[in-house]
């Protein structure tokens, strides 16, 4: 674990100063942040013009799609294409023969790329945050302290999911199809679209047994106070189980991956 520690550490800062290189790269990537400040306008647009919307009103969408808009940006993993990248090319080879799974290779240049994501768009968030009438949030130590764990399950969640459809590249070409039919329904039922209770009943059902929820909605309706204690718990609890199961589902193809990989050099 020590030796791990260390060389996270010297992954990590190199991945940090590598996403500062790539300045240009990074504000082409963060363009998706606009995505969700386009569903903003069109909300408060429908407020305007007929009031509150399913219990939202103007304050309540903007403190929605601010902090929404930062957590998709932040909690999203995109491991898939690292995996399928170089399974396919066959680079994995050059993987396997370091000390480390290739697993922390990947996780640690997506958590330098974060940082630089926190140094941007959280000040930005914040500034808005304090200059624009009607944000609000519960800001008590406890929904705090529940916030930040719902975040870091939500990046688990997705680190490992995005994993488990990597490993379908040792079979499959389809892998990025496939993990990005998958975060298209995700954009759906995360709340990243638009806040879940604004959704038909029967889909809210269906997006509280999924993994999506975590990413999004759930931590932005714990940090704006509109979920008591028994349904995060609720939530946390579906998070954590799919965390522990795609995480396994991604060993075990990744040990029976490994049995029919294989690479030629030139």
């Amino acid at each position: 674990m020590h030796n791990l520690l260390r060389a996270y550490r010297g992954l990590f800062r190199a991945n940090v100063a590598i996403a500062f290189t790539y300045r240009a790269q990074a504000v082409i990537w963060m363009l998706s942040f606009v995505f969700p400040l386009v569903m903003l306008a069109v909300w408060l647009a429908v407020v305007d013009q007929a009031g509150p919307v399913g219990g939202y009103n103007r304050g309540d969408f903007i403190s929605y799609y601010l902090v929404g808009a930062v957590l998709y940006r932040f909690v999203l993993m995109g491991l898939t294409y690292h995996w399928d990248h170089e399974i396919r090319t066959g680079e994995l080879s050059v993987r396997l023969l370091k000390p480390l799974d290739p697993f922390h290779y990947y996780l640690s240049e997506q958590l330098g790329w974060k940082v630089l994501d926190l140094l941007i768009l959280v000040p930005l968030a914040l500034v808005a945050a304090l200059l624009i009438p009607g944000v609000h949030y519960a800001l008590s130590p406890a929904r705090l302290l529940a916030f930040v764990f719902s975040v870091v399950l939500g990046m688990t969640i997705n680190v490992c999911i995005s994993s488990a459809f990597g490993m379908i590249a040792f079979w499959t070409t389809q892998s990025r199809n496939l993990f990005e039919l998958w975060s298209g329904i995700g954009q759906f039922l995360s709340g990243f679209i638009a806040p879940l209770p604004l959704f038909p009943l029967f889909m809210q059902r269906v997006a509280a047994v999924l993994p999506f929820r975590n990413s999004v909605g759930l931590p932005v309706d714990i940090l704006m106070g509109r979920v008591g204690w028994a349904a995060t718990g609720q939530g946390l609890l579906v998070g954590a189980l799919w965390a522990l199961g795609a995480c396994m589902i991604y060993r075990v193809l990744w040990r029976l991956g490994l049995r029919r990989y294989e690479a030629v050099g030139a």
